[in-house]
């Protein structure tokens, strides 16, 4: 067992029930606590560790993809992870 602590913010719990997206959202923030820096970081290393990442969650029969933005704190212990934010993902690549 992982020592990480996921959590979703209010916000984002809030968009994924409108989405019709609760069941992904946790499945993930379930796989964060296990393997916390899954997906891209975005902008630069920083020396307190701080990340801030993103990733997807593919498309379902029930629930649209989704990107979801995600910060990773390694200190003061115990690690954690907050997903922020998820919009629609029209599975475009940039």
């Amino acid at each position: 067992m992982s020592n990480v602590i996921a959590v979703v913010t209010v916000r984002a719990a809030q968009l994924a029930k409108t989405l019709g997206a609760e069941q992904s959202l946790e499945e993930l923030r379930r796989e964060l606590e296990l393997v916390p820096r899954l997906g891209v970081l975005l902008g630069a290393h920083r020396q307190d560790g701080l990340e801030v990442r993103k990733t997807r969650i593919e498309a379902t029969s029930d629930a649209p993809g989704l990107a979801v933005a995600y910060v990773y704190t390694p200190a003061p212990p115990p690690p954690t992870v907050a997903i922020t934010s998820i919009t629609p993902d029209d599975g475009v690549l940039e």
